[in-house]
C-alpha cells in the first residue's frame, strides 16, 4: 500500500482590511495585504517547486469580522485562495466575527477532511469575552473518535489558538483547557497540530506522538508562510518569508 503523503500551503492570520469599517492601531499589522499574501506564497511556491495539494488559512483572515464591510472582505480573501485552484481549508479565528458568515464564505465547516490519505481535522473553539477561548466536549472528543474509526489515518488538528508550549501572557492566547486537549492528541496520536494567533509563533517541536507548530502571523514582515509536507508520519516544516515579493 502506498504510505500517506500530503503537502501544504499554509497561512494564518491575515487581519484584512479594505471595505470594513474598521482601522487597526498595530502599525506592524499590513492589514491592507490579505489577497496579496495568499496569492505571492502560491507564486512563489510553485516557482520552488512545491506543488501543494491544498491550501489552508488558520484564522484571523480578517481584522475585524463585525465591522460592517467586513463580509466583503473575507469574500475577496476566499476569492483569492481559490483562485489557486487548491482545495481550501479555513477556520475562524477571533476576529474573525459570525462563525456562521465564515462558513458559508469559505465552505469549510468543523470536522474530518481526508486529502492524500491523510486525515485533516477542523477544530473549531468556543471564543467567550476577552477572547477566552475553549474547546467544547464534543469538540475534545473528535479526534479519538476519528482515531478509533480509521485507525490507518494520519491525523493533523487545525485550530487558531496555539496548544504547546504553554505561555505565560496575560492575554489569554491558550485554550482554558490546553491540557485536556493535550492528552486528546496523545490518546489519538495525532501526527501534527498547526496553530496560529501567537503572531510570534513557536517553533515546530514534538511531544508525544505529536508534532505541535504555532506559525508565526502573515501579515506581518517578513510575512511568513509555511510548506508543509507529510510523507506517512514523517513531518517537515518549511517556513518561508515573503518580504521584497510583494
Amino acid at each position: 500500500m502506498k504510505d500517506p503523503s500530503l503537502d501544504l500551503l499554509v497561512l494564518t492570520d491575515l487581519h484584512y482590511i479594505h471595505t470594513a469599517e474598521d482601522t487597526c492601531a498595530i502599525e506592524k499589522r499590513r492589514c491592507e495585504l490579505g489577497p496579496a499574501l495568499i496569492r505571492a506564497a502560491f507564486q512563489e511556491s510553485q516557482k520552488t517547486g512545491f506543488q501543494p495539494d491544498a491550501l489552508i488559512l488558520l484564522g484571523d483572515l480578517v481584522n475585524n469580522g463585525l465591522a460592517p464591510g467586513a463580509a466583503q472582505d473575507l469574500a475577496e480573501i476566499a476569492q483569492a485562495a481559490r483562485e489557486t485552484g487548491l482545495p481550501l481549508l479555513a477556520l475562524p479565528g477571533n476576529h474573525d466575527g459570525d462563525v456562521a458568515t465564515f462558513v458559508a464564505t469559505f465552505d469549510s465547516p468543523a470536522g474530518l477532511y481526508e486529502i492524500g490519505g491523510v486525515g485533516l481535522i477542523l477544530l473549531y473553539d468556543r471564543v467567550a469575552a476577552g477572547d477566552v477561548t475553549t474547546r467544547p466536549e464534543e469538540t475534545l472528543a473528535l479526534p479519538g473518535q476519528i482515531a478509533r474509526q480509521r485507525p490507518e489515518l494520519p491525523l493533523i488538528a487545525l485550530q487558531h489558538n496555539p496548544l504547546h508550549p504553554y505561555i505565560e501572557a496575560e492575554y489569554p492566547y491558550m485554550p482554558t483547557n490546553v491540557d485536556r486537549i493535550l492528552e486528546s492528541y496523545c490518546e489519538a496520536s495525532v501526527l501534527l497540530s498547526l496553530s496560529g494567533h501567537y503572531h510570534s509563533g513557536q517553533p515546530a517541536h514534538q511531544v508525544g506522538p505529536t508534532t505541535y507548530c504555532t506559525l508565526p502571523a502573515t501579515c506581518e514582515a517578513p510575512f511568513p508562510y509555511a510548506q508543509v509536507r507529510i510523507h506517512g508520519r514523517t513531518v517537515e516544516i518549511e517556513q518561508r518569508a515573503l518580504d521584497g515579493r510583494l
